[in-house]
């Protein structure tokens, strides 16, 4: 039997990232990654933001398209907007914005890349660092004497021993399992995700999409779909918590790709698919149940992803960093108990992650309400939001009497729209606010007024008199 210090279980950027940490603190450390090589398991891309470079800046300038020859930055989204016939009725583009203080962030919004080329990138840091990676190893059990977790056990039979173990194996987490953290998540706390991975000629992508970094495909027909672009193609996907299907995921991502709109893109850029992916991806309000005696979770496994879009690579890199950490100070104290790791709650909760779950709750409430019920909410808010968008530029009347249709359509969605804002956009501003509540007014006042300001619009035009 090998002995170690700490052991992690999964080598995407999570426990590499802890692995790097742990070796740098003077851990004898080994991590295990079940595929021949770390990412080969993963869903194929990524999209990484500007506070990685601000987190990490050391080790992310070095992530190059030597290194990473997927790697493609991008400055602008789109948005497209479909109504229930299945139609493009607009689309949005965004840029960074002038209240952006981070300076790279001004630049671009995501660097995109893929995980077959991110992950292998990552774990060199760790093993150059002194952490001892083994891969085509899937870890099937936890090791355990007298009742309390002291290593893991491999498919094969083969044990390693550790005072600590950190579990880093994603959404089905054996760790969490085998630990009791959990036994699996509720239907409303992960997502199946689908993706296609096309292929496009860099050129192509270049030409035509510009500066894009990803797309929003919002929609009264399918859940809310994503597209990210890397250098030699791009993904298309959607999910959905698994309480919310009501049809094969597969039957909602096609609907996607079959949209006149994108079988229009698709020839354009002359893409072609390569691959079908799906994954399980955690979708919380708060993670809990991180830690337990000689156990921490950190990114998937501990239910880290973001609670508005899910976005998983960042958290999993910082509650890494974190664990590894905490582990390194157990060891030295010789106390590796549930109450002592449990300054790896202490210590995520003062991140920019824990920050991220301070509005977790109505974040995720509003995302969930919003892009993923098309039926519900999407079917009215999809042409309420483009009546408002698009409407001022029809030149078939004059502009005030456009404006007075507008208005007067707008407010035909209230019925369904106050509510919505009630339910849930209040929450969040009053969430996001809380601080300074008495600088803003009262929610209840404020949607008392809004109707009748409505109210107040010219139902009639009043002809204007020449001055004599």
């Amino acid at each position: 039997m090998k002995t170690y210090d700490l052991i992690i279980v999964g080598a995407g950027p999570g426990g590499s990232m802890a692995a790097k940490t742990a070796a740098e603190n003077g851990l004898k450390t080994i991590f295990f990654e079940r595929g021949r090589k770390p990412g080969e398991k993963n869903s194929s891309g990524c999209g990484l933001g500007p506070r990685m470079w601000k987190q990490f800046p050391s080790m992310m300038k070095d992530l190059t398209p030597e290194k990473c020859p997927s790697l493609r930055a991008g400055a602008a989204a789109r948005n497209y907007f479909i109504n229930e016939e299945g139609i493009v009725v607009g689309y949005v583009m965004t840029r960074p914005t002038e209240s952006v203080s981070y300076e790279p962030a001004k630049s671009w919004i995501t660097m995109n890349c893929y995980r077959s080329e991110f992950d292998p990138w990552i774990a060199e840091f760790a093993t150059y660092a002194g952490a001892e990676l083994k891969n085509s190893t899937l870890i099937v059990n936890l090791l355990k004497k007298d009742g309390n977790i002291c290593g893991v056990v491999d498919e094969h039979g083969e044990k390693y021993k550790a005072p600590i173990v950190i579990g880093a194996d994603g959404a089905v987490s054996m760790v969490a399992k085998q630990s009791g953290l959990r036994t699996r998540w509720a239907q409303d706390q992960i997502t199946v995700t689908p993706q296609y991975d096309f292929f496009a000629p860099p050129n192509k992508i270049d030409d035509i999409m510009g500066d894009e970094a990803l797309a929003v495909w919002w929609s009264a027909i399918f859940p809310a779909s994503y597209q990210v672009f890397f250098h030699d193609g791009f993904h298309q996907g959607l999910g959905n918590w698994l309480n919310k299907w009501d049809k094969n995921p597969l039957f909602y991502l096609n609907r996607v790709i079959n949209l006149k709109y994108y079988q229009r893109l698709l020839k354009i850029l002359d893409a072609k698919p390569r691959e079908l992916q799906s994954h399980l991806l955690p979708w919380l309000k708060y993670p809990y149940n991180t830690h337990t005696d000689g156990v921490i979770l950190i990114g998937d496994a501990g239910g880290f992803p973001c609670p508005l879009e899910a976005e998983g690579i960042y958290p999993a890199m910082v509650t890494g960093k974190i664990a590894a950490e905490v582990a390194a100070e157990a060891i030295t104290s010789e106390d590796i108990s549930k109450s002592a790791l449990s300054k790896f709650d202490e210590m995520w909760k003062k991140t920019s992650v824990g920050e991220e779950f301070e509005a977790g709750e109505e974040l995720y409430n509003i995302w969930k309400a919003l892009p993923f019920s098309p039926k519900e909410t999407m079917s009215w808010f999809v042409p309420m939001f483009m009546e408002v968008m698009g409407g001022i530029y029809d030149w078939s009347q004059p502009h005030a009497k456009r404006v007075r249709q507008i208005a007067a359509h707008v407010k035909s969605y209230m019925p369904k729209a106050l509510p919505f804002i009630m339910k849930y956009v209040f929450p969040l501003v009053a969430k996001i606010f809380e601080n300074d509540l008495d600088k803003i007014m009262d929610p209840q006042k404020l949607m008392s007024v809004i109707p009748k300001i409505m109210d107040l619009l010219p139902k009639k035009k009043k002809q204007r008199r020449e001055k004599l």
